[in-house]
């Protein structure tokens, strides 16, 4: 019998894209359909002053951080991290994240258990046509959050 491992590995280049209009683009490299609903992993590309507002959500998150620098909030404590540092964000702890410098970032996300692609691609077409309500009502079917406004570098 041969193994079947064409969800096991993906090529650099390989991935379902995601482009967010507020300066993502998100490569799902294992998302709970490929992976039993145990985990998504998406490499995530920013631009300078990219992130989200602060928010909760019911995965535990893993950041690695491959290249830039970001300002990152966890519960009530803000720092900043770059290549090569880790976060760990329990389930349900408020957090943000912000793109800082004159460069764009990269990290590699984890979220556990997977299912949370599917908040992305809903939520995509409201960064053009903004439309609170909905997404308001994306983010809870997908148990989010929103806690408060992004991070900006100034603060």
């Amino acid at each position: 019998m041969s193994l079947d491992i064409s969800r096991m590995f993906i090529r650099a280049s390989e991935g379902d894209s995601t482009f967010l209009a507020r300066g993502e683009f998100l490569t799902w490299k294992a998302t709970g359909e490929t992976t039993d609903g145990k985990y998504d992993q998406v490499e995530v590309v920013t631009l300078p002053g990219s992130g989200p507002a602060e928010h909760t959500h019911t995965q535990d998150e893993l950041f690695y951080f491959l290249a830039g620098n970001y300002k990152m909030k966890l519960g009530d404590q803000v720092f900043t991290a770059s290549a090569g540092d880790f976060v760990r964000i329990p389930a349900g702890v408020s957090h943000a994240w912000l793109c800082i410098g004159k460069n764009a970032g990269k990290v590699l996300l984890t979220y556990i258990p997977g299912g949370l692609r599917g908040f992305f691609e809903e939520a995509r077409e409201l960064y053009l046509t903004p439309d609170l309500a909905l997404g308001l009502a994306i983010a809870e079917k997908y148990g989010m959050v929103v806690t408060g406004p992004p991070l900006t570098e100034e603060e």
